[in-house]
């Protein structure tokens, strides 16, 4: 939208642009969910091979690099798995900051605080996304073999719906609690 106001519309535009925010946050809701519970990274003849966030997380939690044979590079895996692990968290923070304010694209203004958690967000959803292809190959590249899901695909659109979208949405932000002081008497 331009540098105009929603309300200076007609109602059938205003309608119109409340229905497109109204699928946009279906949209990211899917997206979401999807890289929540699409198949992450994991080691090929683990038990967690193939499961959701959560399992995948916790699997990385608590491996060992030192569990494997000596002609794998103990080091390399450890930076690996350290990589994996800060992606699979940034997704699970990105989640929550996500799922608790994504809600907000959806009403004509919303509040700066929900704003910024909207944002932190997105970014989190957004940078995990590398981190996980990095700790991908490395492991590889250590000489075990390991398998990337496809729950990169719907962790990157969302984040980059996220901060893109929060970006546009800026000129909605509520800044009336900032312009004036409560009243105390």
């Amino acid at each position: 939208m331009s540098a105009r106001r929603l309300d200076e519309y007609p109602p059938e535009v205003r309608a119109q642009h409340t229905r497109q925010r109204g699928w946009f946050v279906i949209g990211l809701a899917v997206l979401m969910l999807l890289s929540l519970a699409l198949p992450h990274v994991a080691l090929e003849g683990e038990p967690a091979f193939g499961r959701s966030l959560l399992p995948a997380s916790f699997y990385f939690l608590h491996v060992q690099p030192t569990a494997w044979a000596p002609p794998v590079d103990v080091s390399t895996l450890a930076l690996g798995f350290n990589a994996l692990y800060l992606g699979l968290g940034l997704h699970q923070l990105g989640l929550l900051f996500s799922f608790i304010s994504f809600w907000s694209f959806y009403p004509e203004e919303f509040n700066r605080w929900i704003y910024r958690l909207l944002v932190i967000g997105g970014w989190m959803l957004l940078l995990s996304t590398p981190l996980l292809v990095t700790g991908w190959f490395v492991v590889g590249q250590a000489g075990v073999p390991i398998e990337l899901g496809v729950a990169w695909v719907p962790l990157l659109v969302s984040g980059l719906l996220i901060t893109v979208a929060a970006r546009r949405a800026r000129s909605r932000i509520d800044n009336t609690w900032y312009l004036s002081g409560p009243e105390l008497m």
